[in-house]
């Protein structure tokens, strides 16, 4: 009970909110990762799949946001890479903060 509200008083408010029950599991997130780099088949995005799959918490994940981009936007074009890391935002609610869950 006395680490229940230890943890309780360093958890971040938005982490306590009901969306908690809704939100994607980590392999999820892994997995909408994976489908923005579907047709990425150079070494680079090899390298980038390996990062995602290690990826310990969605907090990296979501840093690995601009790599991905970038990997998207030399196969395809930039617009192409903005509208696939876009659709990404969705799989990060009640992982971080609404203030982080921006578009690009």
């Amino acid at each position: 009970m006395v680490i229940q509200r230890i943890f309780d008083t360093f958890t971040p408010k938005f982490l306590n909110s009901k969306v908690d029950d809704k939100r994607l599991s980590l392999e999820n997130i892994r997995h909408t990762f994976h489908t923005a780099l579907h047709d990425c088949k150079n070494m680079g995005a090899q390298r980038l799949i390996y990062r995602i799959n290690v990826a310990p918490t969605a907090s990296d994940l979501w840093l690995l946001r601009s790599d991905v981009h970038q990997c998207i936007a030399q196969t395809h074009s930039q617009s192409e890479a903005a509208k696939r890391i876009n659709a990404l935002i969705p799989a990060f609610d009640g992982w971080l903060p609404a203030s982080q869950l921006k578009q690009i």
